[in-house]
């Protein structure tokens, strides 16, 4: 049996951040393995991934979100659901599964089944480590769950000095936050990803450089319903048809995988311009920021990303939030308001070197020691096992 355990439930960016560490790990001789709980979410295990699934079969479909708020709430059908699946033998499963791991590694404390997760560990003589997955802030006043970062026993893995503000602010203790970057950001070579980006647009039939829309699930963050959402981005088609229309460039609509690109396609058919909008049904994100000339996001990790390859940012406003994060409070991004969708996308297009210089700075603090992280990962997990990082086991 593994030494170190990594649980994930996204296939994708989850996995693409824990593979290079148990690779590194397996290198210097700990035995590790990748467990996977994609399907809970109604997502396949890749088989070549090697990682083991605790669920043989989807329990869900994809698809998109309830519309009546946060798909993560902690009240009602769903937590009563959520509840029964642990109770009734995922937690069992789990704690079998996992018995001789002296470190699991998770990518969130703070939702299910994560939570239900560490508070068994803390029974096992296992330690939790916490590997950062996204960028993090302040959540809206009606979140009542728990804080992200708040229940790991041994140590937090965050990405840079933004996100060691962000835990410290939570009261994690500094001794447990090890800035280490982000291992799946590790390895991106712009250059490299060109290619794909110009066979993506002609595969689109895309005449003209894009702008990429990046869109994320944020009625799972609390910030209203899926409907609210898809009405934010008809009303910014609506808003930046006169400037796109005449310069002919079109929109590359890039989904987060707990959404339903057939919503964005919907919503694109009904606007006044259909023929610009264009809707990726599957490919690598990465594709996608290659090809464009400019990125939108709502509350997305995905805007960091688009910096890294150079992008001009823009956030769009959500009404009665504002601008989340900090892309635009730090001069890294062009605000979107509402009330002035054209102008927003007039200075998105336009250069401006100032926003640029601030995207550089805003990738530094955010992207710590970028081509080490995963060592870095590697180091604080073999410190774990080595006894040098531990805590007892309550809740910080």
């Amino acid at each position: 049996m593994a030494d170190v355990a990594f649980v994930f439930t996204n296939p994708r960016h989850h996995l693409e951040m824990m593979a290079p560490v148990a690779a590194e790990l397996a290198r210097r001789g700990v035995t590790c393995e990748l467990v996977s709980l994609a399907e809970l979410r109604g997502f396949e295990t890749p088989r070549e991934s090697g990682a083991r699934r605790v669920i043989p079969m989807n329990l869900r479909r994809r698809g998109s979100q309830p519309a009546s708020g946060p798909a993560e709430d902690t009240g009602g059908r769903t937590r009563l659901a959520q509840k029964l699946v642990w109770h009734l033998g995922l937690g069992m499963r789990l704690r079998w599964m996992l018995r001789e791991a002296r470190v699991v590694v998770v990518p969130n404390d703070s939702v299910y089944p994560y939570v239900e997760l560490v508070e068994q560990l803390r029974d096992t003589p296992a330690h939790t480590v916490l590997m950062q997955e996204g960028i993090r802030f302040q959540p809206p006043a009606s979140y009542t769950g728990p804080r992200y970062g708040s229940a790991v026993s041994a140590a937090v893995c965050a990405w840079g000095q933004g996100s060691k503000e962000f835990f410290l602010a939570g009261d994690v203790p500094e001794d447990r936050i090890v800035v280490t970057g982000a291992p799946r950001l590790d390895g991106i070579d712009v250059a490299s990803w060109r290619g794909p980006g110009r066979a993506l647009m002609d595969n689109f039939g895309l005449r003209a450089a894009p702008i990429a829309f990046l869109s994320n699930p944020i009625e799972i963050q609390g910030y209203g319903t899926r409907e609210m959402k898809l009405d934010l981005f008809a009303r910014f088609l609506a808003g930046a048809a006169p400037v796109l229309r005449p310069r002919g460039i079109p929109i590359l609509v890039k989904n987060h995988l707990h959404e339903d690109p057939d919503d964005y396609a919907r919503v694109a058919a009904r606007s006044m311009i259909p023929e610009l909008v264009t809707v990726m049904r599957s490919g690598p994100i990465f594709a996608a920021i290659a090809c464009a000339r400019a990125a939108i996001v709502l509350t997305s990790t995905v805007g960091l990303e688009a910096l890294t390859f150079g992008l001009p940012l823009a956030v769009l406003e959500i009404p009665g939030h504002d601008f989340q994060f900090e892309y635009v409070q730090r001069g890294a991004a062009v605000a979107i308001r509402m009330a002035s969708i054209a102008r927003g996308v007039e200075q998105l297009l336009a250069p401006d070197d100032t926003r640029a210089a601030a995207g550089s700075a805003f990738v530094e603090r955010h992207l710590h020691d970028r081509g080490r992280a995963r060592n870095n990962v590697a180091n604080v997990i073999e410190r774990v096992l080595a006894g040098e990082l531990r805590s007892d086991a309550a809740a910080i």
